[in-house]
């Protein structure tokens, strides 16, 4: 198991050092033959990106812009500017976050989900 050490006294029969020259079996999951280059941050030494900060990205509807700063796991809202003539509102909770304008009858939404998976931003334009 990963929890279980083997006793220093003992010496392998065969090599058990990664590449890196760390033991595979310190706790973190071995190569066992599996590639690891598709999962972010895994590949090289020193960890992974920090869960937010890792890029910013903006989104611009009708009714103004928006920017997130998006990580591996999670997204901040950096800002959100309505444009001339435009309201806005905000929401954010564990796992979202919702902004939307509004201006005359005309109504955006930009929506940014993490729930599990990597921040997914969806946006409704729904400006006449």
């Amino acid at each position: 198991s990963s929890t279980h050490r083997p006793k220093p006294s003992r010496s392998p029969a065969r090599s058990t050092a990664s590449p890196d020259g760390t033991p595979s079996r310190s706790g973190r999951p071995s190569h066992n033959g599996t590639p690891r280059s598709g999962y972010p941050g895994t590949s090289s030494p020193g960890g992974s990106a920090p869960d937010t900060g890792g890029q910013v990205k903006s989104y611009s509807t009708a009714g103004g812009r928006v920017v997130f700063a998006m990580g591996g796991r999670s997204a901040e809202l950096v800002s959100a500017t309505p444009n001339s003539g435009w309201e806005m509102q905000v929401w954010k909770q564990d796992g979202w976050i919702r902004v939307d304008f509004s201006g005359g009858s005309a109504h955006t939404s930009v929506f940014c989900t993490w729930n599990g998976h990597p921040p997914t931003v969806q946006t409704s334009d729904d400006a006449t």
